[in-house]
């Protein structure tokens, strides 16, 4: 069975997952390039930092609660050292995520529980690159 032709979104956005679960990171990646993105995907938190830094333009990150011994939080802030308005969404695996943890997330990164429906991705990406 063929995969459905991505759309293309003019321009393409650049995206970066970070996530350190190959399933969630297939399902991530594949969802939005379906949608016409440039997706990028790194399993650790250095290899994130990493991409953000060399992607141009970087428009989006997704990271997730924990990746590779950094919890997502410190991830965002490392993050946000280099690219202070960076848009973010915060990917909370039930069960891992706790409110504590998201208390100290930024007012303007939301949170995005995984697992998600593709539509939910769509709709929570949608909103931050509009």
């Amino acid at each position: 069975m063929s995969r459905p032709l991505p759309r293309v979104s003019e321009p393409a956005r650049h995206i970066i997952v970070a996530d350190q679960d190959p399933a969630v990171v297939t399902f991530i990646v594949e969802t939005l390039r379906d949608e016409g993105h440039a997706v990028f995907h790194a399993y650790d938190a250095l290899s994130a930092v990493k991409l953000a830094r060399s992607v141009e333009p970087c428009d989006l990150v997704l990271t997730n609660t924990k990746i590779t011994g950094v919890d997502g939080v410190d991830l965002i802030a490392q993050l946000r050292r280099d690219r202070p308005r960076l848009p973010i969404i915060y990917l909370a695996n039930i069960g891992r995520s706790t409110p504590e943890m998201e208390a100290h997330l930024p007012p303007d990164v939301p949170i995005l529980t995984v697992p998600c429906t593709a539509e939910e991705l769509r709709r929570a990406v949608a909103r931050l690159l509009e």
